[in-house]
């Protein structure tokens, strides 16, 4: 990809990313998920560390503000669940703004994929961010989120967290 497809890109994610002053705060809901591709190489290792786990796949950039604002409850929640794996991708972003903001807001250990061209993002339908997927045990999408959501909802958690707390849960019917 070229640097301005890639600027371009970005562009079109950081308006997608920036909610209007009007729009309701943390409106995103969670909702079945589709079929998806096989990941990436990338996401696929990181998948492979969390065998047994199910795992929240959030797509985000360093310089989306509403991803910035929810990842600090993400990371307590992956830190709570013991069942659930937090992985992220940071999309159209360059790889020292992603160690800067892991580095500034002490998340050195969160798991990050690096996207810079947008292909994870692309295959996974991620088409603005952030967009999350919730997959369960045997790492097979159950729910997506687009857009910020509340990760303090006892109402969005519920789901989630009873995902983690089951061991495997097979193919999806």
């Amino acid at each position: 990809m070229s640097a301005l497809s890639r600027m371009t890109a970005a562009i079109a994610l950081s308006v997608a990313c920036t909610a209007s002053p009007a729009a309701p705060a943390l409106a995103a809901k969670l909702m079945p998920a589709d079929a998806l591709p096989p990941p990436a190489p990338a996401l696929q290792k990181a998948l492979d560390s969390a065998s047994g786990k199910a795992v929240i796949v959030n797509f985000w950039a360093s310089w989306c503000e509403p991803c910035r604002d929810e990842m600090p409850a993400l990371v307590e929640l992956d830190e709570a669940e013991p069942g659930l794996v937090l992985i992220t991708v940071a999309v159209a972003d360059r790889a020292v703004d992603t160690l800067r903001f892991q580095t500034e807001h002490l998340l050195e250990e969160l798991i990050v994929v690096p996207d810079p061209d947008q292909i994870v993002a692309r295959a996974w339908r991620a088409r603005m961010i952030p967009t999350t997927y919730v997959l369960d045990a045997s790492h097979q999408p159950r729910y997506h989120i687009v857009g910020e959501a509340d990760w303090h909802d006892p109402a969005l958690l519920a789901p989630i967290r009873a995902l983690a707390t089951t061991k495997s849960n097979g193919p999806r019917p």
